[in-house]
């Protein structure tokens, strides 16, 4: 029995070797497949019986052609692609003949063949759980041996099952992915035959769809059969299966059938262009048919209506679907709506922009997310943004999908694996400002939490979401007002945020959420400060034991780099141990060099001021070095102050051994560009008037218009115990309030390490990093008592 098998085996083998002889001879399309389908067919038959003759107790069994296969559309090294369906999968000879059977199509097709045998094993109760890319291979499935009952089983149970729209949407989504991959456009030199745009997927995919809207599907075109004979020849001389049409590969085909290649080809891009046409006609019609987009949605003439009794989540997915094949979304009013699967709703809500829109034209974003609705008309308090927080929240997710691969942020969301809570949480993250009693994102939070439970979502997803929304105002805070070149700072970070997966989502979400206030929100210095934190707290929460700054570390280091290029080494020693550590651990041994030379300048009486244009902040650095002196910071602060000059970042410095020498840096901006040539050389004169005596900053703010004693308001104070400490406060909007908090703070006897600056929304923020008059940290007594603050 097995010889003979094998000697039939071997005789369709020689029948196949004659096949590909005479596509040489005669080059066929269509005609050609289906007889060389018909020798595979024989194969697997032949196959069958033998099974059937060893496995005499074996229940019936089906085994289905699918995919080109199942269309008799093989050419000559197209993969053999087969299902295996049982009647009873509990049958205890089941196992061992299947693996019988699979043996013997791997010896048949691969190793007499030297064909790819793909083979599948379902259960008809497999059906409902099938996706599309495996119901495309089984809507063109051929029965080729065994029980035709199992196969009608299964076909009934794939029709029972079946989603259109789901189906339609993942078919086009595949066809773009395709394009992208390959060619878009049949008007190409080098085309893919099978994939690119003209190829016969185009027509395969053209009835795929229309057999879903229950249209009639085209039977094979002349256009079709070209490109099939093509393809069958390109497969011949490549000797395996190959689809892209090289134009080496286009002169032997040419040569091989006798004809001129610019001819051919004209003829492949024709036939090309009718079969992508039949794909382009085949959407079109999506806009003439009825069909199902999901449970109680249907599309009827090009437009997405909500009938009968709908659960309010599956009807969410329906529009969703809808709105991403182009379809109109009626604006009649929902009938009832009985339940709600909140995971299917989230995943509309996941869908963009454009889904969210058209859920609120057809009334079912009132249905699902009310806390958003009720926000409608609600105008935040604050003078900056432009939009109503539902407003707002919509174009929060409008920024997310705006994300371009190929740029940081673009690359961040691309990696995201679950962008669902992210997008949740963009529309929840402000409606907690619906109750001013306390701090919208405490309020928000709680809310969400409760949508989550209520909604059934995964506890994981939950956390996620009330987290988001906690913290959403969190990342833009620190990047406004804190110095992220202070190791602390990223240490804090990361103690807020404490996976990667989260530092990426609050990362998106901070960015879409301040773009989406209005135009000019975000600037670039936020941009660079974003990425910054980002970068540094990734690599703090990826390090296995991340290192805390050692100042003797950063001294030994810095000594061997800078000796090798000083004349003089005892000086630069003697620099660089009178560094404060927080100076050592963020400044650059290239900036250090420079102002080691601005620190002699200024022991022999010669103070700096230097400025540099900081283009990725769209600001201007000034650096002034001279010697200290009491209410140094407050008297440059004032200089800028009188000028116009917003203050973003201080960095400021002192020697520790005499005559101690001040370095303070300050980060500027004019209108929220560089500072301009000519305001930089009247600030730099007037820095050096206060500097060396020849005017007071009280005689330069008069000068121009501003009162130098005016008292600073403060709205909230806090203060974070450190080395240096952290004084974080909201004071009101303008560009006094940091020389006259300084003025504040010198009164106080203390020294400003560092501070950040940010406006926002009609308020001014500030850290403040701050040690005593020793140099000793402060502690959270000492300030609120200093500045009457009730604990």
């Amino acid at each position: 029995m097995r010889s003979d098998l094998e000697s039939k085996i071997a005789a369709i083998a020689e029948m196949r070797e004659a096949h590909l002889r005479a596509l040489s001879e005669r080059p066929g399309g269509v005609g050609w497949c289906v007889r060389h389908s018909d020798l595979a067919d024989e194969i697997v038959r032949l196959l069958h019986e033998q099974l059937t003759d060893e496995f005499p107790e074996l229940p019936p069994i089906a085994i289905i052609a699918t995919g080109g296969y199942g269309r008799r559309e093989m050419s000559p090294y197209s993969d053999i692609d087969l299902t295996v369906v049982p009647s009873d999968e509990a049958a205890p000879t089941l196992d061992q003949a299947l693996r019988r059977l699979f043996q013997d199509l791997h010896w048949a097709f691969c190793t007499v063949l030297r064909l790819d045998v793909g083979y599948a094993y379902r259960l008809i109760s497999d059906a409902p759980g099938l996706d599309a890319k495996t119901r495309t291979g089984l809507m063109d499935m051929r029965h080729i041996a065994g029980s035709y009952d199992v196969t009608r089983s299964l076909d009934r149970a794939l029709s029972d099952t079946f989603v259109a729209g789901e189906f339609i949407l993942a078919k086009i989504s595949e066809r773009e992915t395709m394009f992208d991959k390959f060619n878009d456009s049949p008007y190409v030199v080098e085309p893919h035959l099978k994939e690119g745009a003209g190829g016969v997927r185009c027509f395969h995919c053209s009835n795929w769809i229309r057999n879903a809207i229950g249209d009639q599907p085209a039977r094979p075109s002349e256009a079709f059969d070209t490109i099939v004979r093509y393809r069958n020849l390109l497969h011949l001389l490549a000797k395996k299966h190959q689809d892209f049409l090289s134009r080496q590969r286009q002169a032997e085909i040419a040569d091989l059938i006798g004809m001129d290649v610019s001819v051919m080809m004209a003829e492949v891009v024709q036939a090309g262009d009718n079969l992508h046409a039949h794909y382009r006609r085949a959407r079109e019609k999506l806009r003439e048919g009825r069909f199902s987009l999901a449970r109680n949605v249907l599309s009827v003439q090009g437009e997405a209506r909500i009938v009968g009794t709908s659960d309010a989540g599956d009807a969410a997915v329906g529009i969703a679907i809808a709105t991403r094949l182009g379809l109109e979304v009626s604006d009649l009013p929902i009938g009832q709506t009985e339940g709600l699967q909140g995971p299917a709703a989230v995943y509309a809500f996941s869908t963009g922009e454009k889904t969210l829109r058209n859920l609120d034209r057809c009334g079912l974003l009132e249905k699902l997310l009310p806390e958003l609705t009720a926000c409608r008309t609600l105008v935040p308090d604050d003078t900056v943004h432009t939009f109503t927080v539902f407003e707002h929240s919509l174009r929060v997710v409008r920024h997310l999908e705006s994300l371009d691969p190929g740029t940081f942020l673009g690359d961040l969301m691309a990696s995201v694996n679950d962008v669902e809570p992210l997008y949740l949480a963009a529309l929840l993250h402000d409606v907690g400002k619906a109750i001013p009693e306390r701090a919208h994102s405490e309020i928000g939070a709680e809310i969400a939490a409760d949508l989550c439970r209520r909604w059934g979502l995964a506890d994981g997803i939950g956390e996620t979401v009330e987290w988001l929304v906690r913290e959403h105002l969190t990342m833009a805070r620190f990047i406004r007002v804190r110095d992220l070149e202070n190791p602390d700072t990223v240490r804090e970070f990361a103690e807020i945020v404490l996976d990667t997966t989260r530092l990426g989502l609050l990362t998106l979400l901070t960015w879409a959420d301040v773009n989406a206030v209005g135009p000019g929100a975000w600037t670039p210095a936020q941009d660079t400060f974003l990425r910054e934190l980002y970068r540094r707290t990734e690599a703090h929460l990826t390090s296995d034991s991340p290192p805390a700054p050692d100042p003797a570390l950063y001294r030994q280091r810095l000594l061997r780099q800078l000796r090798s290029q000083a004349t003089d080494p005892d000086q630069v020693n003697g620099f660089v141990e009178s560094l404060p550590a927080y100076y050592l651990t963020s400044t650059p041994p290239d900036v250090i060099r420079l102002h080691m030379d601005f620190a002699q300048r200024a022991i022999q009486g010669a103070p700096t001021v230097e400025l540099f244009h900081r283009s990725e902040l769209s600001a201007t650095e000034i650096t002034v070095c001279t010697t200290d002196a009491p209410r140094l910071l407050t008297r440059l602060l004032g200089v800028l102050y009188a000028f116009d000059l917003s203050v973003t970042g201080i960095r400021a410095s002192t020697t520790t051994t005499s005559p101690h020498v001040a370095l303070d840096v300050f980060t500027v901006s004019f209108g929220g560009r560089p500072v301009p040539a000519a305001t930089t050389k009247q600030v730099s004169a007037a820095l050096l008037d206060v500097l060396e005596g020849r005017k007071t900053v009280e005689e330069i703010l008069e000068a121009r218009g501003k009162d130098p004693f005016r008292v600073q308001r403060i709205f909230t104070l806090t203060y974070v115990e450190g080395t240096p400490g952290i004084l974080e406060i909201r004071a009101p909007r303008g560009r006094g309030m940091p020389y006259r908090f300084s003025r504040l703070i010198a009164d106080q006897g203390w020294n400003v390490v560092s501070a950040r600056v940010g406006q926002w929304a009609g308020n001014a923020a500030a850290a403040f990093y701050v040690l005593g008059p020793t140099g000793a940290p402060l502690t959270q007594e000492e300030v609120h008592r200093a500045l009457g603050v009730e604990r």
